[in-house]
């Protein structure tokens, strides 16, 4: 597929329109990067939709995008999405009626909430129905052991992200919810579903929130190993953008049915695509 066939654009965030102090926590300052306003402008005028897509797990997605459009982008609130919003969806088709044990701040919790998706105690870690790691910045021996405990119990255990590590202004920050979840596997032998890119769970629910199909979303991104091969592996239109956390050289080590549709510098460089 061209770009010229894309029905809808989905954007990472962090490395690809913006980069901030702290992503996760939603603190300090963001820079938006050149040409970020004006493409997002572009797709407005000409009416194509468009989401924003962030591994990070430690905002609502609705104050993220408030954050957003203070900085100058014009993205609303439903245009925002994270793991979360994939986990909700994907929690009410496979284990309805499951209480969830959830770990996270409000980036996790608040999206499960608004479902009325039943959060399982600590204490009663046994009873959940599913585990859910994201970002926490508290996590405790005690939240290992109860989460530990509902794995050993037979509850599925979903991630936001396995990322090792995501792009802020300061450079590479690492990821908690897949170093938390690394630690449960260690522990129970259980590996974990992402519901994060690169999962093919993402595509799937975009797809369906913008009305087209998979294969007609172009993908734009800074991680050759989050968007690109999430685009890829679905026959998804890719633009790797080079301000985040790949650089050009990394090319050489993909293989070719994972290399990106597009290169560009800049997400300004995509402009003259559209």
């Amino acid at each position: 597929m061209s770009i010229a066939d894309a029905a809808a654009f989905v954007f990472d965030v962090d490395g690809t329109l913006v980069l901030s102090d702290d992503p996760n926590a939603g603190t300090g300052g963001i820079q938006v990067l050149a040409g970020a306003i004006d493409v997002l402008q572009r797709l407005r005028k000409r009416g194509t939709p468009f989401v924003c897509f962030t591994n990070g797990s430690g905002q609502v997605p609705s104050a993220l995008a408030a954050r957003l459009r203070a900085a100058g982008l014009d993205i609303r609130d439903d245009e925002m999405l994270t793991p979360a919003v994939i986990a909700v969806q994907y929690i009410r088709r496979q284990h309805p009626d499951q209480t969830v044990l959830a770990f996270g701040n409000a980036g996790v919790l608040e999206p499960l909430r608004a479902a009325n998706i039943p959060l399982a105690d600590l204490q009663a870690a046994e009873e959940a129905g599913v585990v859910l790691v994201g970002a926490d910045p508290n996590f405790t021996y005690d939240k290992l052991e109860a989460a530990c405990r509902a794995v050993w119990a037979g509850a599925p255990l979903l991630v936001t992200s396995m990322a090792q590590f995501f792009a802020s202004r300061g450079g590479r920050m690492p990821s908690t919810s897949g170093a938390i979840a690394a630690g449960i596997t260690h522990v129970t032998g259980v590996q974990p579903l992402v519901v994060g890119k690169p999962s093919p769970l993402v595509l799937e629910v975009i797809a369906t929130l913008v009305g087209t199909t998979q294969k007609r979303l172009a993908i734009v991104g800074d991680d050759l190993d989050l968007e690109i091969r999430m685009a890829c592996e679905c026959g998804a239109f890719s633009a790797l953008v080079l301000t985040g956390t790949t650089h050009e050289s990394e090319l050489v080590r993909v293989e070719s049915g994972h290399q990106p549709s597009l290169v560009i510098a800049t997400i300004a460089d995509l402009l003259p695509h559209l």
